[in-house]
């Protein structure tokens, strides 16, 4: 008998409404019991998706395609996958065989146009954008995403007047009301973006993404207690609007407003004990902020009203290995691995707990299985770096060159009269909040918020066109080898995939760490603290190539660099880095960025 379309509609609803392991286990039955079903396979390859099994969703789309299913939604759904495992030679072809199903097909246009600029070929992203606007000049879906491009690649202002011009085709649009607002606000004009969404709160005040926007320009104008009061009221209003949830919990931990972060959680789950979407958010919130503990707590209050479900185990697994507990993890990971054991962030985290147990042999085949699975995950070549140190394989050196990989560059600019100072008054009215961000590496210090090379202020753009420059002159340096995960080829396209500034008082440092979104990753020092005698040796330099403290490895730097002010240091972004903290008192400012190489 073959599954109605009404029973897998039901399914596609479950995924909706956020039970996306609930849609695993059903559409699993389906796909077993009819695998010529290729309505089943597409769908479970939009929760595979969800699910962040990529490799899974392009298994699932394709056997819906063996099955018949030739569709431009289908074709473009495998693209965005493909998007999502950076394999942008099969996105693209897919995104033309979604055009070719149907050549008016304008979501697949727009997000083949999106493609080139994700390839970093930003330039003809626009000018495609600009065409299809031409061509459909009341696309307010094609003027977002052309206002988005504009937006990533620095230009705001242009950036908000399309956004603008999208509203005037349609001025009841919520998603470009919202991204003029959180444009304006990335750009430094928190004033002129709280001001635009109070003006249209009448219309929109009902949707939580919009009161959600609201809240971060009241903290960027200083206005923390309003934010935390609407917050507090979207979560009560609209208690499945998670991202309220997760920015009520970070306000308390950023500006120390003395509350319980997870309150809103505990009120929730009071009143819903048994609804299993609430506790996995709240779950992998509290291993965000390293609440490992808590999460070993409350697993055990999951299981009296959820039951021994696989994904319990899976988080607690997580929080007992960073505990220390690496053979009582182990065992969990056991029980969830048949559910998780194909997903390349289970593998990732299981490699992790066995380098914590002394298994390098098992840390070896893990990472290499989740790097197989996801080339672009960071974790894994980092956990696979280690295996082989640890295993005395040289292929350690292959991965991560210490002398070749790691490069120092001054910013030749910044040597001019007066540049670092005006760069550091800058950056400094850019740091609001009273501590850091609890997910975050930097221990004694503050982050700024949002993209840093979003901002149009001129002082910012001329920092990033000259670090671009420098960027491109580290890549040029490298043949390509499609086998290494470094060597892109001194012809690759890249973006920036992440850009921030911290600012370390006192003692503050940075525990190791590695940084998942980019390619390549860089701290560029605008302040140093000046020598003092009480410093112990290499005193707030850059160490690369030491584990996190928590694995237990034990295991000594690999190259240590000094911090020189106005030079930046390149990296390869799976590399572990940290720095030493300073013993004496002082101010030491930075900017970091991570950048996406485009083979």
């Amino acid at each position: 008998m073959t599954t109605s379309q009404s029973q897998l509609a039901q399914i596609h609803a479950q995924m909706q409404g956020g039970d996306v392991p609930g849609a695993l286990r059903a559409i699993a039955a389906v796909v077993s019991a009819e695998p010529r079903n290729g309505a089943a396979w597409q769908l479970a390859g939009m929760i595979r998706r969800r699910s962040k099994d990529f490799v899974g969703a392009v298994a699932g789309f394709n056997h819906a395609l063996t099955c018949g299913v030739r569709t431009a939604e289908l074709h473009n759904s495998l693209a965005l996958t493909y998007e999502d495992l950076e394999q942008f030679p099969e996105a693209e072809s897919a995104y033309q065989a979604a055009l070719a199903c149907d050549p008016g097909y304008l979501q697949a246009q727009i997000n083949a146009a999106r493609l080139k600029h994700k390839r970093g070929h930003s330039t003809e992203a626009v000018a495609a954008l600009r065409s299809i606007l031409e061509r459909h000049p009341t696309s307010v879906l094609a003027s977002n995403a052309l206002a988005g491009v504009l937006a990533d690649e620095g230009d705001a202002g242009l950036a908000a007047d399309q956004y603008r011009a999208s509203l005037a085709r349609s001025p009841d649009n919520l998603a470009a009301t919202i991204r003029l607002g959180v444009t304006l606000r990335e750009d430094g004009q928190a004033d002129a973006a709280l001001a635009h969404l109070q003006a249209a709160a009448a219309r929109f005040g009902q949707s939580p993404e919009f009161v959600d926007a609201m809240c971060g320009a009241l903290i960027e104008c200083g206005k923390v207690a309003e934010a935390e009061t609407l917050l507090e009221r979207l979560v009560q209003q609209t208690p499945s609007y998670f991202p309220a949830h997760r920015a009520l919990a970070r306000l308390a931990y950023e500006y120390r407003t003395g509350k319980d972060p997870y309150r809103s959680y505990r009120a929730m789950l009071n009143q819903w004990p048994a609804e299993r979407t609430i506790w996995q958010n709240w779950f992998g919130l509290m291993l965000d902020h390293r609440d490992h503990a808590e999460v070993v707590t409350e697993a055990e209050h999951a299981r009296k009203v959820l039951g021994a479900l696989p994904e319990i185990d899976f988080y607690e697994a997580v929080a007992r290995g960073e505990l220390g507990q690496g053979e009582e993890a182990e065992q969990l990971y056991a029980r969830a691995h048949r559910q998780f054991g194909e997903t390349a962030g289970f593998i990732a985290a299981r490699a992790r707990n066995a380098l914590r147990r002394g298994e390098p042999l098992q840390t070896q085949a893990l990472a290499r299985q989740a790097a197989e699975r996801d080339r672009s995950d960071q974790f894994a070549w980092a956990y696979l770096g280690l295996a082989w140190r640890l295993l005395d394989d040289p292929r350690e050196f292959w991965l991560h060159d210490y002398t070749a990989h790691v490069e120092q560059r001054p910013v030749p600019y910044l040597s001019e009269p007066g540049a670092l100072d005006e760069l550091r008054d800058t950056l400094r009215s850019l740091h609001r909040a009273s501590h850091h961000p609890p997910d975050q590496s930097l221990r004694g210090g503050t982050q700024t918020e949002g993209e840093l090379f979003k901002r149009s202020d001129p002082v910012i753009r001329r920092l990033r066109d000259a670090i671009r420059e420098q960027v491109d002159g580290y890549i040029t340096r490298f043949a390509a080898d499609p086998a290494h995960p470094h060597y892109w080829g001194p012809d690759a396209a890249f973006r920036f995939s992440g850009s921030w500034s911290v600012r370390l008082t006192g003692q503050g440092f940075h525990v190791a760490h590695i940084h998942r979104a980019g390619s390549i990753s860089s701290a560029l020092h605008i302040t140093v603290p000046p020598a003092n005698p009480d410093d112990v040796a290499e005193a707030g330099a850059l160490v690369l190539g030491a584990p996190p403290s928590e694995l237990g490895l034990d295991l000594a730097p690999r190259r240590v660099v000094p911090p020189i002010e106005g030079a930046l240091v390149l990296f390869p972004s799976s590399m572990w880095h940290g720095t030493h903290p300073f013993t004496a008192m002082g101010e030491r400012l930075t900017v970091a960025f991570d950048v996406s190489v485009i083979r």
